[in-house]
């Protein structure tokens, strides 16, 4: 399954969960997905604790410091998958011979730097 898009006219895969399309292949293992879980659930939690900060109309700069705590913390989930999706779906689409995962894996790299 082929799409193009506007990148040079080049196909892509139609869809971007190449490992979800596998059955025998999950996208995480059931220890790394908790974790993700958990920590964007922490996430949500601090979000939703500088929204209160911010309708009790706190210091700015306290504000400021739990947004970069939240950024700091979704970057480390953002890491995680990131080092699954080479270890399991690239390395997968590599060792297959697909020619299209270079394709991809320029797209996810430069859409998420």
């Amino acid at each position: 399954m082929q799409s193009k898009d506007g990148d040079g006219g080049q196909s892509q895969p139609a869809s971007s969960q190449r490992c979800v399309d596998d059955a025998r292949s999950p996208m995480m293992g059931d220890e790394l997905r908790a974790d993700v879980l958990l920590r964007l659930r922490k996430i949500n939690g601090q979000v939703n604790g500088i929204a209160k900060m911010v309708e009790e109309d706190r210091y700015c700069v306290d504000v400021l410091q739990q947004t970069s705590a939240v950024q700091s913390a979704l970057e480390a989930v953002s890491r995680k998958v990131a080092r699954n999706y080479l270890e399991s779906c690239v390395t997968e689409a590599i060792n297959s011979g697909d020619p299209l995962i270079y394709d991809e894996l320029m797209r996810v790299i430069f859409r998420h730097r």
